[in-house]
């Protein structure tokens, strides 16, 4: 299973911002256990975000490319929302960053699973990779649905509530388990706890986080404070739920693509797809193995750049990034969809997303140079099966690896 794990409940803390608590000073073992509970839910923001965006990139990826027609537009629609969840992530880890320290990306218990039993968020939305048909864009709907915030409470309701909480009981209620029925719910929240912040948070490792130098522009944000840290969740919250009607606001985008489905063809990709699917087609294994470890080599390159301050090293990195998605997860993901798998269900294969094993042992450089190392290692390997174009087209893929070396410390 890959549910997004439970999250602790913490109890209302009185705000910065209430005028009744103005005096209010919470102990050391407060804020350690206000930052405790805030640190989940920024680990759990960050999964939501990967878990996301392989979904829409598979879906992209099985849209047959129209030469500007319904299906060309379709794909450009998805991959402004992948661009968008790039962001979220570089956002959730900003946050995660200047409370505590860097995500973690590259971590098999966090690479998220695709399949029958995998589910994300408490409603059970199966986390399944699938081409873009109507119950795929009905699945990403309920994913990003606004989040509808229950009625308030009559006065005769609210008197018959049990005694209020003092504020020795203001921690983390372990046995509690919040529900999140969409992503939009999650976040509204995580917004609760952003605005308690200021006076629990020591802000710290600014140098560390991705700016708007670095990508995004005016949309990314750095974190030091309550403010900037609500601008930062903010941002994730407009994009992604937005408002009913709000035409930038992922669930707007995918209700609309789900209104137009008939317009467009696709490859008929198989559903989650597994690299044991593959093992009597070695084409398509050391290709499919190919994207796993460029998937991989990008999650530690992300990683990796939380870690840093040196401005040559972050620039390096930031600049794989990129290459990274359009010059090698990209094309390799469009030979794949045109490859058969079979006969008899007339299926194609399609990226995996997998994580693709080291022996790092939580070292992200090892890690990274073994990865970059597995990238050339298989496309040479299914070069050995290919002729023609396909051969030219995996040449051109190799030769753009070389130009994303991992950058020395």
């Amino acid at each position: 299973m890959t549910d997004v794990n439970p999250i602790p409940a913490v109890a209302p803390v009185l705000g910065a911002e209430s005028g009744s608590d103005a005096g209010f000073a919470p102990t050391e073992k407060e804020k350690i256990i206000f930052k405790q509970g805030l640190v989940q839910m920024l680990e759990q923001a960050i999964r939501v975000e990967l878990s996301t965006i392989p979904l829409y990139l598979y879906s992209m990826y099985s849209i047959k490319q129209d030469n500007g027609g319904p299906g060309t537009q379709a794909r450009a629609q998805i991959a402004v929302v992948v661009h968008q969840e790039m962001l979220h992530l570089a956002l959730a880890g900003n946050l995660l960053t200047a409370v505590d320290e860097g995500p973690i990306l590259y971590d098999e218990s966090v690479v998220p699973k695709y399949g029958p039993g995998c589910t994300i968020l408490y409603s059970k939305i199966p986390l399944i990779l699938e081409r873009c048909e109507k119950s795929n864009l009905e699945c990403f709907i309920k994913i990003e649905a606004p989040y509808e915030a229950p009625p308030k409470l009559s006065a005769e309701d609210e008197s018959a509530d049990l005694a209020p909480r003092g504020r020795g009981e203001m921690k983390i209620q372990l046995g509690e388990l919040e529900q999140y029925n969409s992503i939009g719910e999650f976040y509204r929240d995580l917004e609760k706890k952003i605005k308690q912040t200021g006076r629990y948070i020591r802000f710290r490792n600014y140098n560390k986080q991705f700016s708007g130098v670095d990508f995004f522009d005016a949309m990314m944000t750095r974190v030091k404070n309550q403010d900037t840290a609500y601008t930062a969740l903010q941002t994730i919250i407009g994009q992604g739920e937005g408002a009913v009607g709000n035409e930038e606001a992922h669930y707007q985008m995918f209700l609309d693509l789900y209104r137009k489905r008939t317009d467009w063809t696709c490859w008929p990709v198989v559903e989650s797809p597994t690299n044991e699917m593959y093992k009597n087609h070695p084409l398509i294994l050391q290709l499919s193995l190919a994207f796993d470890a460029a998937y991989c080599y990008l999650l530690t390159t992300i990683e990796k750049t939380w870690q840093v301050e040196d401005p040559i090293v972050r620039r390096k990195l930031i600049g794989n990034n990129h290459a990274i998605m359009i010059d090698i997860l990209n094309p390799i993901s469009n030979i794949l969809v045109q490859q058969e798998l079979n006969d008899d269900k007339k299926e194609n294969a399609a990226p995996t997303f997998s994580f693709y094993p080291t022996h790092a042992h939580g070292d992200t450089d090892l890690a990274a140079e073994e990865l970059l190392k597995a990238i050339k290692d298989h496309l040479t390997a299914a070069m050995k099966y290919a002729s023609g174009d396909l051969k030219e087209a995996l040449m051109v893929i190799s030769l753009s690896v070389n130009r994303i070396p991992w950058p020395q410390n």
